[in-house]
């Protein structure tokens, strides 16, 4: 926003000074022309009673056009009726028109204000008072007009205190954007209680600022009362579901198990409340997160530690018994997090490789710069490039060969909310999370990767 301040600043100084400058030149060229203008018949006059007692004396009238030029600094020159020059002094002059010529001989002085100051008057004879001649002068410049550098020295103060005083209107201007722009990432980010506040002067005026502000405010009340009743309906929802659920279990456990049959079919409908436990269980904590938007627990976690309890859990799994998980040799990973978050985002890691993909399931720890990458592996197929992202948004199926159903009807049903809560996981941590494929140093690309990667401090 610090642009558009500069914006509004610079384009107000640039229309002043082009104004000043502007002003300052037609007020100089508009002075110096009525100065001419009124100086011209003055001088010529003045001029035509110095030289009109001497023009039957043309060496005295020579002496006299040579003094004025040495005293005043001006070119001046005295003409008969014919046009002739009788005497002249300083620097050629522009000769008269023959209609200026015309209007001198009837006695009237003529001025030219441009190019140059130029006037010529006629000289009359001191007993008759007719017209004998006429004397023509360059106007002189202004006595004691002021250095350039102080017209320049002026406008750079008048420029210097304006600019003082419209910077606290540019940031009037740009300071309430500023803050409805901080307030929209944020709301932007997941902080769905973010308001822009209110400048009380815009407020007052009711200007577009406000009323901008006003529409944003109003906006983001209305997303936080839609998102919030959503998840406290799919959290309310998800709660009530446990007590069903405990009630077939307790069922099940007291159905007679007579037949080989009817206890696989109780094994498999256990398997399947097992599941649906799970996907409650990540909705409830994706609820948490979106709701605090922050870890509740934060401590030091060793994440080799952590990798070696995950493995250990997954050979007495019953979704990943049987199913080789082994650990990445490696030293000590040392990190702060909720463990038991982490946790959480990993085991929905084993889970994902142990339903889609092939064994071996490889668990791996690195410190990369500031960040510890924490990577599961499988041997499976591995998720097409145009999956990759979109298998975190929730209950998503991409490839059949990589979903339950391509694998028979023994297989894990249904995709849930496991890596949507993972890649959840690790942004609250500050981190990410990515797919790709293994690679490796003997042979191509394979399988599938996932790696969580959050900051040793979050």
């Amino acid at each position: 926003m610090a642009r558009l301040h500069s914006r509004i600043y610079l384009h107000f100084l640039g229309v002043l000074l082009v104004v000043a400058v502007t002003t300052a030149v037609v007020f100089a060229l508009g002075a110096r022309d009525a100065f001419r203008r009124e100086m011209a018949p003055r001088m010529t006059r003045h001029l035509a009673s110095l030289v009109g007692e001497r023009i039957a004396d043309p060496a005295a009238l020579g002496a006299r056009l040579r003094q004025i030029h040495d005293d005043l600094h001006v070119a001046v020159r005295v003409r008969d009726l014919e046009g002739r020059v009788i005497a002249a002094a300083g620097d050629e002059l522009p000769a008269l028109t023959p209609a200026e010529q015309a209007a001198v001989r009837a006695g009237r002085v003529v001025v030219r204000a441009r190019p140059m100051g130029f006037a010529a008057a006629p000289i009359r004879d001191p007993s008759s008072g007719a017209v004998v001649a006429f004397v023509e002068g360059a106007v002189p410049r202004p006595m004691g007009a002021p250095p350039l550098w102080r017209p320049v020295v002026i406008v750079g103060l008048a420029l210097l205190v304006v600019a003082i005083a419209t910077r606290p209107l540019a940031q009037r201007i740009s300071r309430p954007l500023e803050r409805l722009t901080a307030a929209a990432r944020r709301l932007g980010g997941g902080d769905l209680s973010a308001r822009a506040p209110a400048d009380g002067a815009h407020a007052r005026r009711g200007d577009e600022i406000s009323e901008l502000t006003r529409a944003f405010n109003e906006m983001a009340e209305r997303v936080e009362r839609l998102v919030r009743s959503e998840k406290d309906l799919l959290a309310n929802v998800s709660h009530e579901l446990r007590s069903p659920l405990a009630r077939i279990r307790v069922a099940l456990a007291l159905l007679p198990q007579e037949a080989d049959g009817d206890d696989r079919r109780v094994r498999d409908v256990e398997r399947d409340l097992a599941e649906l436990d799970r996907l409650i269980e990540d909705v409830l904590t994706a609820a948490r997160l979106d709701v605090t938007g922050l870890p509740a627990r934060i401590g030091a976690v060793d994440a080799r530690a952590l990798l070696v309890d995950i493995a250990e859990r997954a050979r007495h799994d019953p979704l990943t018994a049987g199913l080789p998980v082994r650990v990445e040799d490696g030293p000590p990973v040392a990190l702060t997090a909720d463990e038991s978050l982490l946790r959480r985002a990993l085991w929905n890691l084993v889970e994902n490789a142990a339903k889609y993909g092939a064994p071996p399931i490889t668990l791996s720890a690195a410190v990369e710069g500031e960040r510890v990458a924490l990577g599961v592996s499988d041997a499976g197929r591995g998720v097409a490039p145009g999956d990759r992202e979109r298998v975190f948004e929730p209950f998503y199926r991409g490839d059949a060969a990589r979903t339950p159903d391509a694998a028979g009807d023994d297989a894990p049903r249904g995709v849930g909310l496991g890596l949507t809560l993972a890649r959840r996981i690790a942004e609250v941590h500050g981190g990410a999370i990515a797919i790709g494929p293994v690679f490796e140093a003997d042979g191509p690309p394979r399988g599938c990767r996932v790696v969580l990667t959050i900051p040793l401090s979050s």
